[in-house]
């Protein structure tokens, strides 16, 4: 998803920033910041463009997005937006804290996921309304979410196929998720 959105926008610089203390929705139990940071950095290893942002780990307090934006604006002036969200939370971004002044700082590219089409293309059209520029990216649908990684980690079951090998072994190795430690994939 993050390299079709890099190579079909001409993405300079893809930054990847793990959610501190989201308020929306508490983080998952299993992995600490570390470990969710040491992920995500074995996740994009050797992807060009790719980059770690700790600007919403290093902070305090909720997690806005409009925050984390406005911090990384500050990081990166004059840069042009894009934000990268499945459809499952597209339904949602209209009830985000101050949603009407992030939905103009950011271009939105949106990737399927298997969701119920009528619900998302509500969302989209109030968003359309609401003035937020976006793009979907409808050949690339994401079957995988967090939760069923975390369910057949806890399982002992093989994460081939929704994570990278790499992040497979940390998360075997850590025991994460409820995984067995020393348990490969």
């Amino acid at each position: 998803m993050a390299r079709a959105a890099r190579d079909r926008h001409s993405l300079d610089l893809v930054l990847w920033t793990p959610a501190g203390h989201p308020p929306h929705k508490p983080l998952a139990g299993g992995a600490t910041t570390e470990e969710r940071l040491a992920m995500v950095e074995l996740a994009i290893a050797g992807e060009a463009g790719f980059t770690v942002s700790e600007v919403d780990t290093a902070r305090s307090g909720p997690s806005y997005a409009i925050e984390t934006q406005a911090l990384l604006a500050a990081q990166y002036p004059g840069a042009e937006w894009f934000w990268l969200i499945g459809e499952d939370s597209v339904t949602e971004l209209a009830g985000w804290y101050r949603a009407a002044e992030l939905l103009q700082r950011c271009h939105w590219l949106i990737a399927p996921r298997i969701e119920d089409a009528a619900v998302v293309a509500m969302a989209l059209a109030e968003l359309k309304e609401r003035g937020a520029r976006f793009t979907l990216l409808p050949d690339l649908p994401v079957p995988v979410s967090s939760t069923e990684v975390r369910v057949r980690a806890s399982q002992g079951q093989p994460l081939d196929g929704l994570v990278p090998p790499a992040v497979a072994r940390f998360i075997h190795q850590h025991g994460l998720y409820g995984s067995s430690q020393g348990t490969t994939s």
